[in-house]
This record gives structure tokens, sequence and C-alpha cells, in this order.
């Protein structure tokens, strides 16, 4: 089964957010979470500390151009 979830989640909330789901796919083996984060507020910097929790997640980082 395929779930899908949208969250917008306060700024100061996000690496808990993170950390509660990577939480669920340790304890749970069978699971594979694929995260997108996204932000018109944070930087690159900001969002690399959000996804710094534990166990490490692979990352790969998708820059998206701004509209002219």
């Amino acid at each position: 089964m395929k779930i899908y979830t949208r969250a917008t989640v306060p700024d100061e909330l996000a690496q808990a957010w993170l950390q509660h789901m990577r939480d669920f796919d340790t304890a749970h083996p069978g699971c594979h979470f694929e995260i997108v984060t996204e932000s018109d507020t944070k930087s690159v910097a900001d969002i690399v500390r959000d996804i710094n929790i534990h166990p490490a997640l692979d990352t790969q980082f998708f820059a998206r151009r701004k509209p002219e």
C-alpha cells in the first residue's frame, strides 16, 4: 500500500516531524519513506539541519528555479 501525505508544519516543528517519521520507519523495517521538503522561508542550510535526524536519511537535493 502507498500512502501519500502532504504536511504543512510550522518551521520550528519540521525537525521533530521528520524525526517522528524516521522513528516509525526504523521501528517497522518493511516501511520505506520518500520525503520531500520545500520552504519559501528557510535556507538550504536550515533544511539540511531539519533533516539531520537519526538514523540518518539517504538524501538528494534538487533546486527549483525561482519564477522570473
